[in-house]
């Protein structure tokens, strides 16, 4: 019978001292090793530490800024045409109409970057989702008994004051947002994952989209060349 040779086989006791001489090792003993990034890549990564501004962020500031607004608008239109004490049922109308305006502008997608950015074709619906939360606050008093206890004017005044309101502000918010993205202070990064074809036509796909806040800052991939060629 054949003897083979174990004289190359695996031994565990050898293996358990590499482990433990690696993880004893020094942190100076590791910055030996540090692979620097090559001129372009560093220019690259160069880019992208500059602080920009969230669409996420965007929008959260965008609801509280327009919340504070309408119910200062209802306010100031109170203390010019009635008083500048405002009783309890006035503030409830300001406070709830105000809220359910903007809760009714997100349910008609009035916070997303793309309405965002194209305020004439959202005209309309932001109009109709405050035109549908006064409705909703003249049902409630009808049926509380409550609409002789409230001005017409000041109710009316309010509303048309919003709509004015919000129309000019999407105006200007969308000229700021266009140029934030332009100066690359808005966007969202990404990197793909896997290069090739189907990299280049989602490239070329995103390029084509009117409006596009996505920026590539870079594609990982670890196939050859031949698979996913580097440009």
């Amino acid at each position: 019978m054949n003897h083979v040779d174990k004289s190359d086989s695996f031994d565990p006791e050898a293996f358990r001292r590499k482990i433990s001489e690696s993880r004893t090792s020094t942190p100076d003993d590791a910055g030996d090793n540090e692979v620097e990034l090559n001129p372009l890549a560093r220019k690259i990564a160069q880019q992208f530490r500059e602080d920009t501004y969230s669409p996420a962020m965007i929008t959260g500031l965008l609801r509280l800024g327009e919340f504070v607004a309408l119910v200062t608008l209802g306010y100031i239109i109170h203390a010019l045409y009635l008083d500048v004490s405002m009783r309890a049922l006035y503030v409830a109308v300001l406070v709830g109409g105000a809220g359910l305006g903007i809760v009714l502008l997100q349910l008609a997608d009035a916070y997303q970057v793309p309405a965002l950015r194209s305020p004439l074709r959202m005209t309309p619906r932001i109009l109709a989702a405050w035109a549908a939360a006064f409705a909703a606050m003249a049902l409630a008093l009808f049926f509380f008994k409550s609409g002789g206890h409230y001005s017409r004017v000041w109710f009316a005044s309010w509303f048309a004051a919003g709509a004015v309101f919000l129309v000019i502000e999407r105006q200007v918010l969308a000229y700021a947002i266009r140029r934030w993205a332009r100066n690359g202070t808005m966007e969202r990064r990404a990197v793909i994952v896997g290069g090739g074809e189907p990299a280049k036509e989602l490239i070329r796909t995103l390029e084509h989209q009117p409006e596009n806040d996505i920026r590539i800052c870079g594609i990982f991939d670890d196939r050859d060349e031949r698979r996913s060629p580097s440009i």
